[in-house]
């Protein structure tokens, strides 16, 4: 393996992709998969999706959407710090910390059904626990620039208060502990966290120096060579002990299109945990023409939802194309429409095991509500993609905002057709409120294609004067 070269932070280590691109062996770059060990990882977010999933589908309330909304949060966010883990420290990965994470997902899944009651504390101890061992193997000196809440513990501190408190007062406390982890997602800009973190580092400096000049007689052992992994900073001096101080900043970026691939794992994830509830409801039902058509169109609309949000999308999110976000938001985006994507799963086995059964207006709204926060997720990100410019599209940055602005077309106009035509029709059959989920969707790259013919034949009229 060879160098290539000096990178922004003065190394010339082999390039490992932890700055964002791809890793690289022999100058040849390396397409890199999810590892086995996240695979298997990966089995516990399957078990803890689909217990989520039924506590949403028995308790269809606005407390139970609540809860349902902080539990995914949770156990998303520990998904979240191991597979960014996971990706940055590539084959040094330690597989007693994966396993560790299982664990806690593991007990956090096993909570849900008495989430509300008597597993209420086991829940929030296992996601503290969880949180406390995703932030273990990160240095002080090293920042995590695209999850930094992996390195931050006041989201965590409600989730401990909550211990010795009861009644609804325990949701309000994860509540803020999962705003203020989103808040450091959301608001921590790679130059701010870069800027904050150098100066904690130097103010400990300067107070080591300190602390030197007061006691001179103090003995320092020879430095140590600097060992290998996430738990070291890019150099340092000499310190108590002999260990290495770092002097420097060490800057963990993800390896973008690994991480992009185990965002769209677990949205196959949701996907595939909607398929299982639907064969479930349908093999509880009467078989007949009705069930066979509502099956038919789950089906069709769990297809749909996969084409827009993996084979065209990226973070879970319709039709973004990959690199259009930066991974921070990303992972924002991502806990949005995976729990969107989620709750609309969660709707289709009840539909689909008694087709012909009347939708009061609860349930029809939390379906159509469910599907409308995907599509506005989607829409809203797209809108402000064209209206700074889509990164992802190249150099033509108007070719990029107006193909921007056909997506958010694209995706909006069916969600608003679907959203005002549930609206008008009261108490729905199943079956029906099923095709009309599932026609939106794939509605979708259908107006695409249109606007996409359309842009084109207005550009070559435009161009056909000039033709000679």
């Amino acid at each position: 393996m060879t160098s290539d070269g000096p990178r922004e932070d003065g190394s010339t280590e082999p390039h490992d992709g932890s700055d964002g691109g791809p890793p690289v062996a022999d100058g040849v770059a390396v397409e890199r998969h999810a590892s086995w060990l996240e695979l298997f990882f990966d089995l516990v977010a399957v078990a803890g999706i689909g217990a989520l999933a039924h506590l949403l589908a028995q308790e269809r309330t606005g407390v139970g959407l609540g809860i349902y909304v902080l539990a995914f949060a949770a156990f998303w966010l520990v998904w979240a710090c191991f597979t960014t883990y996971a990706d940055i420290a590539g084959e040094t990965t330690r597989t007693v910390t994966m396993l560790a994470g299982m664990l806690a997902l593991g007990v956090m899944t096993a909570a849900v059904p008495g989430i509300e009651d008597e597993h209420q504390r086991a829940f929030a101890i296992a996601y503290v626990v969880g949180r406390v061992v995703a932030s273990r193997p990160w240095r002080r000196a090293a920042v995590v620039v695209d999850l930094p809440l992996v390195q931050t513990g006041a989201g965590v501190l409600p989730w401990v208060v909550s211990w010795w408190v009861d009644g609804p007062a325990v949701y309000w406390l994860w509540a803020v502990g999962l705003v203020l982890d989103l808040g450091v997602l959301l608001a921590s800009t790679r130059s701010r966290l870069l800027a904050s973190a150098q100066a904690r580092l130097d103010r400990a400096l300067e107070a080591r120096q300190r602390r030197r000049a007061e006691h001179p007689r103090r003995q320092h052992g020879p430095r140590r060579p600097h060992d290998e992994g996430l738990r070291v900073g890019r150099d340092g001096a000499p310190g108590p002990a002999g260990r290495a101080v770092p002097t420097t900043i060490q800057v963990l970026g993800a390896d973008v299109p690994h991480l992009g691939e185990r965002m769209s794992l677990f949205v196959l994830i949701v996907l595939g945990e909607s398929l299982i509830q639907v064969i479930e409801g349908a093999s509880e039902g009467d078989w007949g023409r009705s069930l066979a058509v509502a099956g038919l169109g789950a089906f069709a609309l769990l297809v749909g939802l996969w084409a827009v949000a993996v084979r065209w999308g990226s973070a879970g999110v319709a039709l973004l194309p990959p690199g259009s976000l930066e991974p921070r938001l990303a992972w924002a985006a991502h806990l949005v429409s995976t729990c969107a994507l989620a709750a609309v799963a969660a709707t289709l086995a009840p539909f689909v095991a008694d087709p012909d059964a009347l939708v009061p207006d609860r349930d029809r709204w939390f379906a159509v509500g469910a599907y409308a926060t995907y599509a506005l997720v989607a829409t809203t990100i797209h809108v402000v993609l064209a209206v700074r410019g889509d990164r992802a599209d190249g150099v033509d940055r108007p070719a990029g905002r107006r193909a921007s602005a056909q997506r958010a077309v694209a995706i909006g106009l069916p969600a608003l057709v679907v959203v005002s035509l549930a609206g008008v029709h009261v108490d729905p059959p199943a079956v029906r409120l099923v095709w009309l989920l599932a026609v939106g969707v794939v509605l979708v790259p259908v107006v695409l294609a249109v606007l996409r013919r359309g842009a084109a034949r207005a550009a070559r009229r435009a161009l056909a004067p000039h033709v000679t």
